[in-house]
């Protein structure tokens, strides 16, 4: 009835509207409307500004039939005017489009019915609109797009039903998936394509794209391409590259893609004048030393950026908080240079007023107070404001940390505003080995570092095989009574199962540690031990039978510690070293008489590329007995493993008795160098490649050195998993020995809590 009525409706505007040809004279007595069920007539006059009385105006009635038309609700809108003794009466007559009853995709078997739906702009129970459809079928497209199938088809029909209702139906042809086989460039010559492609988010299909997603083509991401590519030439003084639009090629078999990006580098500029304007109150060879665009040298649009936050941070160490650096370009084509001024306006000088901390529903406000590096009153300082945010984020309480200024009544002061977002501080993690002595070791721990929120740290250690026993408390006190030192203690029982005897140790040790600056710190601990070796067997060497029964062990050690890492959960650059000098016996007591000096560099080094880092490090030490003591097995150094050379397990890079049992070592010398590299950026996935070089040994004579050093070399994954950190390490020893083993694997695996 309702399409027999609309018919009728239309034959009617036909044949009794009247052609609307000019701006007839006269007033408007009414406005009507006609042909709406649905849609409320009150609605439909809001969208009409022409009101009763006003004088008819043609151009104003058109605009108003247009209004109603926008609304969406309508298929067809026309105007009827008739004129009475009062006036004209304004008839809009409408006619609506149908609901939307049914929803149906056919066809679509790659993706899911509910991943399409949720991209659709048409729903169920809204009037029909066409544009809407085809807006839905572009949002369809880019969803196979983004998926790797770039040929997809979409087609539409719509069934009426009896109740004047619709039903769209969505036909889906899909293609075969196709992926970026090759990337190629024209154009290029200063930089050649393996380089240029580092620099994009789009990438060829490799053998971790199962994982990574690369091969995937993306709109979005090939236009950031074209932008990285040009601030990548930027870089190197290209200042009029040009990266025209890709031009995109499918295999006939809709399987593979071509990429050809056009590129025209134009000419190197390089450093004319280097000028300061405005408010400059440092001398102006100060400010040029704090500049890495020097005259001369060619331009980088990072180096320029990174000036400008240079020079900001100078004045804002001044205190004044909200000076505006404003960089001006003067480019000078025929000569091929870039002229810099820095145009400076300091403001005023700022005090902090209030810290309001928020978002810590956990940590107490004091742990968060006492790691920041300026307090109310002080002047303001935006270095101290960076080195504050480095400490929070390397306590690894927080997963954010955002500080903002505002602005008070009182022009030279402002209020920061520190907003931190809390993460899960507690860990059980579960560590699995394997090794021909102790067969399968089970490890676990459990942890809380910022435990009820005072930033105090517990950790409670378990390792356990068919050999070995350990167990572990350690308890850290960091800011003691509110001083600017840490103190700890840690408790253990320890029990070993060897092939020619059995050890087993006790005791603990209360350590204090103290920064010196925000990178140095110098430590002091206090060790005591009880050991006692036992069920020694009749084949054991001597040296081991002689130190059969219970002994004691009391230490004092001194250490200092450098420690510049960027990021302790994922370091790129920096150093981590120390010194430790330990003294046991002697003025301290115990049966065990013996002085050890070990010491370690570590430095990470951003590789320049992809994202990665080198890692090197080297580890020495020497332990020495006197007082005519013998030295304790369990105090020598034991190389070999995932954390010295690995290749070996624990020990074996290190002398051994004709048992081939370890024997530990009076020396240690060790090295390692990484390549640490993002396989996947979004998940935290890394995957490591390593050299290892070192050993444990006895003397200090320059061949016995030389052939004791063991080599090896192997690759590992490193993952900071939703489960809590992951890692796995292959090596391979590279010359092998006689009775050595030819390689070893080692993983650890954790989850917070």
């Amino acid at each position: 009835m309702k399409i027999l009525a609309t018919i009728l409706l239309s034959l009617w505007i036909l044949t009794f509207s009247v052609p609307l040809l000019a701006n007839d004279a006269g007033k408007i007595a009414k406005i009507e409307v006609t042909g709406n069920e649905s849609i409320d007539t009150a609605f439909i006059m809001n969208s009409i500004k022409t009101k009763d009385g006003q004088p008819y105006n043609l151009d104003k009635l058109q605009e108003d039939m247009k209004n109603i038309y926008k609304t969406g609700f309508f298929s067809d809108v026309q105007i009827n005017i008739q004129d009475t003794d009062a006036g004209k009466v304004v008839t809009f007559v409408v006619i609506e489009r149908p609901p939307i009853k049914a929803i149906y995709l056919i066809g679509n078997k790659k993706i899911k019915t509910s991943d399409i739906t949720e991209k659709l702009k048409i729903k169920t129970n809204t009037v029909l609109n066409i544009e809407r459809i085809k807006e839905s079928m572009d949002e369809i497209k880019k969803l196979y797009s983004s998926k790797g199938y770039y040929a997809t088809k979409v087609n539409y029909d719509i069934e009426y039903g009896e109740g004047y209702d619709a039903t769209v139906n969505l036909t889906i042809e899909e293609p075969a998936q196709a992926y970026v086989r090759k990337i190629s460039f024209t154009g290029n010559k200063a930089f050649k394509g393996s380089k240029l492609k580092d620099y994009m988010r789009t990438r060829e299909k490799g053998i971790f794209s199962w994982f990574t997603g690369s091969g995937i083509l993306d709109d979005e991401a090939l236009e950031d391409d074209r932008k990285n590519l040009e601030a990548f030439y930027h870089d190197y003084g290209y200042l009029r590259v040009k990266v025209g639009i890709p031009d995109i090629k499918i295999s006939q078999d809709g399987k593979s893609i071509s990429l050809t990006i056009p590129i025209e580098e134009g000419n190197v500029y390089t450093i004319g004048t280097v000028n300061f304007t405005g408010d400059v109150i440092f001398d102006t060879a100060e400010l040029y030393n704090n500049l890495r665009s020097k005259t001369g040298k060619t331009f980088s649009a990072t180096a320029y950026q990174e000036d400008i936050l240079n020079l900001s941070d100078l004045y804002q160490d001044k205190g004044y908080a909200f000076c505006d650096i404003v960089p001006l370009t003067l480019m000078d084509d025929e000569a091929r240079k870039v002229n810099l001024t820095f145009n400076i306006t300091k403001g005023k000088e700022i005090y902090f007023n209030r810290i309001n901390i928020l978002g810590n529903t956990r940590t107490r406000d004091k742990v968060i107070r006492r790691e920041l590096k300026f307090a109310e009153g002080d002047r303001f300082s935006a270095t101290n404001l960076k080195a504050s945010k480095k400490k929070l984020k390397n306590t690894t309480f927080f997963k954010e940390t955002d500080f903002k200024l505002v602005r008070t009544e009182e022009p030279d002061k402002v209020n920061v505003d520190l907003s931190v977002e809390e993460k899960p501080t507690g860990s059980l993690s579960l560590g699995v080995g394997y090794s021909t002595a102790d067969k399968v070791i089970l490890t676990g721990n459990v942890s809380q570092e910022n435990l009820l929120g005072t930033g105090r740290k517990l950790y409670l250690d378990a390792s356990l095989s068919g050999y070995t026993q350990e167990y572990r408390l350690t308890f850290i006190e960091p800011y003691i009574f509110d001083l600017n030192l840490d103190a700890g203690f840690s408790v253990f029982n320890f029990t070993r199962v060897l092939d020619t005897y059995d050890y087993q140790k006790q005791g603990g040790s209360v350590a204090l540690t103290r920064p010196l600056t925000d990178d140095l710190k110098v430590g002091t601990k206090y060790r005591y031990e009880i050991t006692d070796i036992y069920d020694i067997d009749d084949t054991a060497t001597w040296d081991i039978k002689e130190q059969a029964g219970t002994k004691t062990t009391s230490s004092v050690s001194l250490s200092l510690t450098k420690n510049t890492i960027d990021d302790v959960l994922n370091p790129t650059k920096g150093v981590n070293s120390d010194v430790t000098v330990e003294l046991a016996g002697g003025p301290f007591g115990g049966n065990n008489y013996f002085y050890r000096v070990t010491g370690f560099y570590g430095q990470y080094i951003p590789a320049g590329f992809w994202d990665s880092s080198f890692f090197v490090r080297g580890t020495g030490g020497m332990i020495r007995t006197y007082g005519n003591r013998d030295l304790p097995l369990y105090e020598k150094f034991y190389v070999g493993g995932l954390n010295s050379v690995r290749g070996f397990r624990f020990g074996e890079a290190g002398p051994k008795d004709e048992n081939d049992q370890v024997l530990g070592a009076e020396n240690q010398l060790y090295f390692n160098l990484e390549w640490i590299f993002p396989i996947y950026k979004p998940a935290g996935l890394k995957g490591v490649i390593f050299y290892d070089a070192g050993a444990g040994f006895d003397g200090t004579n320059v061949n016995v050195i030389k052939d004791s050093m063991r080599a090896t070399a192997g690759f590992g994954i490193r993952w900071f998993s939703p489960m809590g950190p992951i890692r796995l390490e292959f090596g391979f020893n590279l010359f092998p020995k006689t009775g050595d083993r030819k390689n070893a694997f080692d993983f650890t695996i954790g989850t917070q809590y």
